[in-house]
């Protein structure tokens, strides 16, 4: 049997029979390319916050897989960048001229500038200047891709025709919007790579399981909330829970001066997921988000941002401390993490694997799955 017969099957599996994804789901070459395929060509993927690009010239640069199956386990370069008419804009990060990448990572310009040859691009991506050349700048721009927010959050696409990311996340808007996580603070990012399959960890991060054993020097250092997670019905493009906290906790609360959160929800943390590489912790009081990126069968690219929210932020005597404190946290999570995610990894290769049954704490995972082997099994 194929493996994308196999994951056919499994996509018709109710929660009651519900088991991890097929191992050769995490080990296949094949199923990779399908994913950049079926997957990476035409969904929404993160590239960052409006937060990020408070003012005119602000730019950011981020690296989203390609939709070709003969590049599977590469990136192309994109510049999300703030224009002289307030609008933000995402460009292919290549000069028309001879392929040159023209930004790295984060800044202000006014002008775009290739650092080859100088051919200089307004912020709306259209040339203005090629040095010594003869010929009408205004017959060349940059490559734009379409670019939409949802919740503060920027996400591309490379399909043209994919339904509006706000449309397909309106379920998980419900439940997130009232945080207002858009004002959130931005105060760090940070690239990691892990040699793991990337649904693995983006599992693992939705994976309400794990949190008492793995995490028990962390998150579950002072209280086990197990009992305080409840799980729900996701859609077809994301899933969450809620993990909820003593409303006299430390962490994980509103502050005072938080007029947006009412009742439990003042004390309530959101895990949430926006298929197919965005997750995220929103937490009344600050923000954690991962957007993964395959760079291989076994590794993957995680670019992972804090934001805090601003009343939190203005509230510290000593902001740099709490930050400090914060990531501090968020490292520790991480290193707990990651020895799982590369020794699971390690495991699918078993051929004695039996993947035995999910926990009802696991619903997430299975909704994750199900999304990957229907968009995989949809034309096998």
């Amino acid at each position: 049997m194929s493996i994308f017969t196999e994951l056919a099957e499994h996509s018709r599996l109710p929660f009651t029979e519900a088991r991890m994804l097929p191992p050769a789901a995490y080990t296949s070459a094949e199923v990779l390319a399908e994913e950049h395929r079926r997957i990476f060509a035409c969904e929404w993927m993160c590239v960052g916050r409006t937060a990020d690009l408070p003012n005119r010239g602000d730019y950011v640069t981020a690296e989203i897989p390609v939709g070709d199956p003969a590049g599977a386990g590469r990136h192309r370069s994109i510049i999300v960048v703030r224009g002289d008419d307030e609008r933000l804009n995402a460009f292919h990060n290549v000069c028309v001229h001879r392929g040159s990448p023209l930004l790295d990572g984060c800044g202000n310009e006014a002008r775009i500038t290739c650092p080859y040859h100088a051919w200089v691009y307004r912020l709306d991506g259209q040339l203005i200047g090629a040095p010594y050349m003869k010929m009408d700048p205004a017959d060349h721009r940059l490559s734009e891709l379409r670019l939409e927010e949802w919740e503060g959050f920027l996400f591309v696409t490379q399909d043209p025709t994919t339904r509006p990311v706000a449309e397909r996340l309106s379920g998980l808007s419900d439940v997130v919007s009232r945080y207002r996580m858009a004002h959130y603070v931005p105060v760090h990012r940070q690239v990691d790579v892990w040699d793991t399959n990337w649904k693995l960890l983006y599992e693992n991060f939705m994976d309400a399981y794990h949190v008492f054993k793995v995490h028990k020097n962390s998150f579950a250092k002072n209280i086990d909330n197990t009992g305080l997670t409840s799980m729900h019905d996701g859609g077809d493009h994301h899933a969450y829970h809620l993990v909820g906290h003593a409303p006299d906790a430390t962490s994980g609360v509103a502050h005072p001066d938080n007029t947006s959160l009412e009742g439990e929800w003042r004390h309530t943390i959101v895990l949430g997921a926006a298929f197919p590489t965005h997750v995220m912790q929103l937490q009344p009081d600050w923000l954690w988000y991962l957007q993964l990126s395959p760079l291989g069968v076994g590794q993957v690219r995680i670019r992972w941002d804090v934001s805090v929210a601003p009343e939190v932020l203005a509230d510290q005597a000593d902001p740099q401390a709490y930050v400090a404190k914060l990531l501090g946290l968020l490292n520790l999570v991480n290193s707990e993490d990651r020895p799982i995610v590369e020794g699971v990894f390690r495991g699918v290769h078993n051929p004695n694997l039996a993947r035995g049954p999910l926990s009802y704490l696991e619903r997430n995972v299975f909704e994750f799955d199900r999304y990957i082997a229907r968009a995989l099994a949809c034309q096998h």
